[in-house]
């Protein structure tokens, strides 16, 4: 786990568990669609490794996963190449 990630004023995750495909995907619309600034929003989903984790654990991966596709994204936009993948 790293703490290179830093501090979110407000670190807004939500962590789904036992929805299936579909109702994942409407959930995470209808959120999206209803919140001022839907990309500030973490989105994740239970898997066998993170059910592991406490939940400060879960929001600092969440958050650091977040981070990084975030600016993936922003460099794919502007044409740029992607950000390094941060280290463990």
């Amino acid at each position: 786990m790293s703490d290179q990630t830093p501090p979110v004023s407000n670190e807004r995750v939500i962590y789904l568990h036992g929805f299936d495909k579909k109702e994942l995907f409407a959930l995470v619309d209808l959120i999206k669609k209803n919140s001022p600034d839907p990309k500030a929003i973490a989105f994740a989903t239970s898997t066998k490794n993170n059910m592991k984790l406490t939940v400060e654990q879960l929001v600092q991966e969440v958050r650091k996963d977040h981070a990084y596709m975030s600016a993936y994204e922003a460099a794919k936009k502007a044409g740029l190449p992607p950000p390094p993948i941060p280290k463990e």
